[in-house]
Parts: structure tokens; C-alpha cells; sequence
């Protein structure tokens, strides 16, 4: 089994200010969290993309299908938060594990990443 350590940015804003600012051809995953009453950040949505800068981009527009995600953005403070992976079966399996590990209620399904890599998410 391999195992693999990903480097998470911080926590920051999520607007086209914050997202225009990343590099165009950035693959990897990333997390969407809110910031609930109580103080702590919670994640509602996870993803993975070879383009992390458009398909952030994708999620702020009114082309966004997610009528969960449309509602967090538009009643709660959002985040993002993202790991450089280059290998898309890495990336396949990290976005299976924070599925699993967040259970974030606006991925409508499990991903299909494979069970045979072990990826550190912290």
C-alpha cells in the first residue's frame, strides 16, 4: 500500500479575489467548510480537479448545479482549502478518504477513488 502526505494550504476566503490568485494549472483536491456559530469550520463540500483555480471558479458562478452548495454560499461564510496532488489515481483516492472522513452532506455520492493508497489528509 502506498502511503502519501498532503501539504493543505491554509484556510482562505472563498471569493474570485482569493481563487484568481492560485495558479491556472493546479491539480489536486480541495475542501469547502463554513464557519459555524459555535466558532469551528465545518466541510459541506469536497472535491478533487485538475484545475483547482476553474472548478473553484465554477462553484461561485450561477452555472453551479449544486443547489447545496448555492445555499451555503449564499447563507454562510466560506472557505477553501487545498493539496497540490499531481497523479490523478492520488487524487482519486484523497477525494475518497475526505469523503469518507467529512461525510460533507453536499457531495451527492461517494467518489470512486481506489482503497489501495492511504492518504494523509491532515
Amino acid at each position: 500500500m502506498e502511503n502519501w502526505k498532503l501539504t493543505w494550504t491554509k484556510l482562505e476566503n472563498l471569493s474570485e479575489t482569493a481563487i484568481e490568485g492560485l495558479p491556472d494549472n493546479l491539480p489536486g483536491v480541495y475542501r469547502l467548510s463554513y464557519k459555524a456559530e459555535d466558532g469551528n469550520y465545518y466541510v459541506f463540500y469536497i472535491g478533487k480537479a485538475e484545475k483547482i483555480k476553474d472548478r473553484l471558479l465554477q462553484h461561485l458562478s450561477s452555472t453551479e448545479e449544486n443547489i447545496c452548495i448555492k445555499n451555503y454560499l449564499s447563507t454562510k461564510e466560506c472557505f477553501f482549502r487545498y493539496a497540490k496532488v499531481t497523479e490523478a489515481y492520488i487524487r482519486e483516492a484523497a477525494e475518497k478518504q475526505m469523503y469518507k472522513q467529512y461525510e460533507p452532506i453536499c457531495n451527492t455520492k461517494e467518489p470512486e477513488g481506489g482503497e489501495d493508497v492511504k492518504v494523509n489528509l491532515t
